[in-house]
């Protein structure tokens, strides 16, 4: 499994960009205009085409966490986007049905926050890969469903029973994506998401050790110890559940940080005939007090060899952090 999450180790070709579309369609000025509008929240509907494929009797437990999937973000966004998104002054909740009829109609009135699934649009090796990566979009209504203006990565889904993310996933989230768009309407220069968070935390990683690093328990590999991201970082850390990662985050802490994983790239690597594709996923570590961005370690390119790209939390992720200048 170790070898997996190190994979690029292994693969003598290697690919880490353009296998999803990171970029942005909207500039300085839509970003303007779309602050103006009224927002409506896409709320997620089943896909007809999954549940057909999903209907058989030894797929029930598939289809049932797949509604699950649906109903427990439906009703997450809701109630995270009321209280975190502040670019629009008037949100609406519709569903994806909604939205485009509303768009059928020729109605350019309304900026959307959708959830969107980005797959994998390389042909490397033969095929494209089932893989995808999952975001939040915000851009005009009528605007190409595959043309977002602008977008973030969601971080990693909750392991918790009853959720899609937690509380701390979407604050952490939200907060991104607004402070992006408002980047790009003052400087009048477009940057996509990841390339944001690189951009703002750089610098930042010597304000990290003066306070105690959070890491939640279910995003630790598990055969990575506690001893083991101790001696690599050092004693001011904390391995917590997610109630303790959440309560710290959206309560603002003053003496703590919190590590966040983002999938964000689907990798591609081949030795010979062999070939497989994989999920990347970037670190993020962000001030609770201030959400302020902190630090962030990109995989790409060669500066993903010898890397943990998984989005479990191993010991060479901390030894990272710990030795950011």
């Amino acid at each position: 499994m170790k070898k997996i999450l190190l994979l690029v180790l292994c693969f003598i070709s290697f690919y880490s960009n353009g296998q999803v579309s990171s970029h942005f369609h909207g500039d300085a000025k839509i970003f303007a205009n779309l602050k103006t509008r009224n927002l409506i929240v896409e709320l997620l509907e089943a896909d007809e085409k999954i549940v057909k494929k999903l209907s058989k009797p030894k797929y029930a437990t598939d289809l049932k966490l797949y509604n699950e999937m649906i109903s427990n973000y439906n009703a997450e966004i809701q109630l995270y986007a009321k209280k975190y998104w502040n670019l629009n002054s008037n949100i609406e909740f519709k569903t994806k049905s909604e939205v485009e009829a509303l768009r059928d109609q020729k109605n350019k009135s309304y900026a959307v926050l959708r959830n969107l699934r980005l797959k994998d649009i390389d042909i490397d090796f033969g095929s494209k890969s089932s893989l995808f990566v999952t975001t939040l979009v915000f851009t005009r209504i009528e605007s190409n469903y595959d043309k977002a203006d602008s977008q973030v990565y969601l971080t990693t889904a909750s392991k918790a029973t009853g959720k899609f993310l937690l509380e701390s996933d979407y604050k952490f989230c939200l907060n991104v994506l607004q402070s992006n768009v408002d980047y790009i309407i003052t400087n009048k220069k477009t940057i996509n998401s990841e390339k944001y968070v690189q951009l703002i935390s750089k610098g930042n990683c010597k304000q990290i050790p003066a306070k105690t690093l959070l890491v939640k328990e279910s995003v630790l590999y598990e055969k990575t110890t506690k001893a083991k991201c101790i001696a690599a970082y050092g004693s001011n850390i904390k391995f917590v559940s997610d109630e303790e990662f959440d309560k710290a985050f959206i309560e603002k802490a003053a003496d703590k940080v919190c590590l966040f994983s983002v999938p964000w790239e689907i990798g591609k690597g081949g030795m010979g005939p062999v070939s497989q594709s994989f999920i990347m996923s970037y670190k993020v570590v962000v001030d609770c007090e201030s959400g302020k961005l902190l630090y962030q370690f990109l995989p790409t390119g060669f500066a993903a060899f010898g890397q943990n790209i998984s989005h479990y939390v191993m010991e060479k992720d901390l030894e990272n952090i710990k030795n950011c200048k």
